[in-house]
Protein backbone atom coordinates (compact mmCIF):
# COMPACT_ATOMS: atom_id res chain seq x y z
CA UNK A 1 0.00 0.00 0.00
CA UNK A 2 3.06 2.40 1.15
CA UNK A 3 4.25 1.67 -2.43
CA UNK A 4 1.03 2.98 -4.36
CA UNK A 5 1.15 5.71 -1.61
CA UNK A 6 4.49 6.80 -2.73
CA UNK A 7 4.28 6.66 -6.63
CA UNK A 8 1.00 8.47 -6.57
CA UNK A 9 2.48 11.19 -4.63
CA UNK A 10 5.84 11.81 -6.40
CA UNK A 11 3.74 11.99 -9.93
CA UNK A 12 1.45 14.66 -7.97
CA UNK A 13 4.18 17.39 -7.25
CA UNK A 14 6.51 15.93 -10.55
CA UNK A 15 3.01 17.23 -12.43
CA UNK A 16 1.97 19.92 -10.16
CA UNK A 17 4.11 23.68 -11.94
CA UNK A 18 1.74 22.58 -14.55
CA UNK A 19 4.74 21.95 -17.37
CA UNK A 20 3.68 18.77 -19.00
CA UNK A 21 1.19 18.23 -20.49
CA UNK A 22 0.51 14.50 -20.73
CA UNK A 23 1.70 12.47 -17.88
CA UNK A 24 0.97 9.02 -16.22
CA UNK A 25 2.26 5.99 -15.14
CA UNK A 26 2.41 3.62 -18.13
CA UNK A 27 5.43 4.96 -20.57
CA UNK A 28 3.99 5.92 -24.24
CA UNK A 29 6.10 5.41 -26.94
CA UNK A 30 7.13 8.96 -28.23
CA UNK A 31 5.49 8.83 -31.29
CA UNK A 32 2.34 7.83 -29.73
CA UNK A 33 2.30 11.27 -27.52
CA UNK A 34 0.81 14.26 -29.71
CA UNK A 35 0.63 16.40 -26.44
CA UNK A 36 4.05 17.19 -25.43
CA UNK A 37 6.03 17.93 -22.87
CA UNK A 38 5.29 14.43 -21.58
CA UNK A 39 6.01 13.19 -18.11
CA UNK A 40 5.78 9.27 -17.36
CA UNK A 41 6.78 7.75 -13.75
CA UNK A 42 8.18 4.18 -13.67
CA UNK A 43 9.01 1.98 -10.48
CA UNK A 44 11.68 0.40 -11.78
CA UNK A 45 13.18 -1.68 -8.82
CA UNK A 46 13.99 -1.68 -4.83
CA UNK A 47 16.69 -1.93 -2.71
CA UNK A 48 16.79 -2.79 0.99
CA UNK A 49 19.35 -2.71 3.34
CA UNK A 50 20.66 -4.42 6.24
CA UNK A 51 19.55 -3.27 9.35
CA UNK A 52 20.61 -3.79 13.41
CA UNK A 53 17.90 -6.41 15.09
CA UNK A 54 15.16 -4.13 16.22
CA UNK A 55 15.23 -1.31 13.51
CA UNK A 56 13.16 -0.45 11.02
CA UNK A 57 14.07 -1.77 7.34
CA UNK A 58 15.45 1.31 5.10
CA UNK A 59 13.78 0.54 1.58
CA UNK A 60 14.63 3.03 -1.12
CA UNK A 61 12.34 2.51 -4.08
CA UNK A 62 13.96 3.05 -7.13
CA UNK A 63 11.98 5.10 -10.00
CA UNK A 64 12.38 6.50 -13.70
CA UNK A 65 11.04 9.92 -15.07
CA UNK A 66 10.68 9.74 -18.99
CA UNK A 67 10.72 12.97 -20.40
CA UNK A 68 9.93 13.63 -23.92
CA UNK A 69 9.73 17.17 -25.80
CA UNK A 70 9.18 17.69 -29.65
CA UNK A 71 9.77 21.08 -31.47
CA UNK A 72 9.48 22.74 -34.53
CA UNK A 73 11.77 24.16 -37.20
CA UNK A 74 15.11 25.78 -35.83
CA UNK A 75 14.35 25.07 -32.34
CA UNK A 76 16.99 23.18 -30.75
CA UNK A 77 15.32 20.21 -29.11
CA UNK A 78 18.19 20.17 -26.02
CA UNK A 79 16.66 23.83 -25.30
CA UNK A 80 13.40 23.04 -24.13
CA UNK A 81 14.44 19.55 -22.65
CA UNK A 82 17.20 21.69 -20.43
CA UNK A 83 14.29 23.89 -19.13
CA UNK A 84 12.25 20.43 -18.67
CA UNK A 85 15.03 19.08 -16.10
CA UNK A 86 15.54 22.20 -14.53
CA UNK A 87 11.88 22.03 -13.67
CA UNK A 88 12.16 18.40 -12.57
CA UNK A 89 15.03 19.17 -10.41
CA UNK A 90 13.42 22.22 -8.90
CA UNK A 91 10.70 19.67 -7.87
CA UNK A 92 12.48 17.71 -6.18
CA UNK A 93 14.39 20.53 -4.24
CA UNK A 94 13.59 19.97 -0.15
CA UNK A 95 11.45 23.35 0.83
CA UNK A 96 13.38 26.21 2.74
CA UNK A 97 12.63 24.65 5.86
CA UNK A 98 13.02 21.28 5.36
CA UNK A 99 16.32 19.31 4.91
CA UNK A 100 14.82 16.44 2.62
CA UNK A 101 11.86 16.07 -0.05
CA UNK A 102 9.08 14.47 1.71
CA UNK A 103 6.87 14.30 -0.79
CA UNK A 104 4.30 15.88 1.83
CA UNK A 105 5.12 13.44 4.63
CA UNK A 106 4.62 10.38 2.93
CA UNK A 107 8.59 9.16 2.50
CA UNK A 108 11.42 10.46 4.43
CA UNK A 109 13.08 12.24 0.83
CA UNK A 110 13.03 12.26 -2.37
CA UNK A 111 15.98 13.10 -4.55
CA UNK A 112 17.76 12.22 -8.05
CA UNK A 113 20.48 9.81 -8.31
CA UNK A 114 22.43 8.39 -10.93
CA UNK A 115 22.88 8.75 -14.69
CA UNK A 116 20.29 10.94 -16.58
CA UNK A 117 19.98 9.13 -20.04
CA UNK A 118 19.59 12.22 -22.31
CA UNK A 119 18.56 11.99 -26.01
CA UNK A 120 18.61 15.42 -27.13
CA UNK A 121 16.81 15.06 -30.47
CA UNK A 122 19.17 16.42 -33.04
CA UNK A 123 17.81 14.26 -35.79
CA UNK A 124 14.19 14.40 -35.50
CA UNK A 125 13.27 17.55 -33.33
CA UNK A 126 12.31 14.56 -30.56
CA UNK A 127 14.29 15.46 -27.23
CA UNK A 128 14.05 12.08 -24.37
CA UNK A 129 15.73 11.97 -20.73
CA UNK A 130 15.67 9.48 -18.79
CA UNK A 131 15.68 10.52 -14.99
CA UNK A 132 16.62 8.27 -12.07
CA UNK A 133 14.51 9.34 -8.90
CA UNK A 134 15.36 7.59 -5.22
CA UNK A 135 12.91 7.45 -2.77
CA UNK A 136 13.65 6.43 1.06
CA UNK A 137 10.55 4.84 2.52
CA UNK A 138 11.04 4.44 6.16
CA UNK A 139 8.60 1.26 6.49
CA UNK A 140 6.79 -0.65 4.15
CA UNK A 141 4.43 -1.91 6.44
CA UNK A 142 1.39 0.41 5.48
Amino acid sequence: MIRERVMTALLALLTSGGTFLTSGRRVLPWNKVASQPALFLRHVGEQVSDRPTGMPPRTILECEAWIYTKVGGDEVPDTALNALLDAVETLLLPGLADDAQTLGGVVQHCWIEGKTEIYPGDLDNQAIAVVPIRVLVPILAG
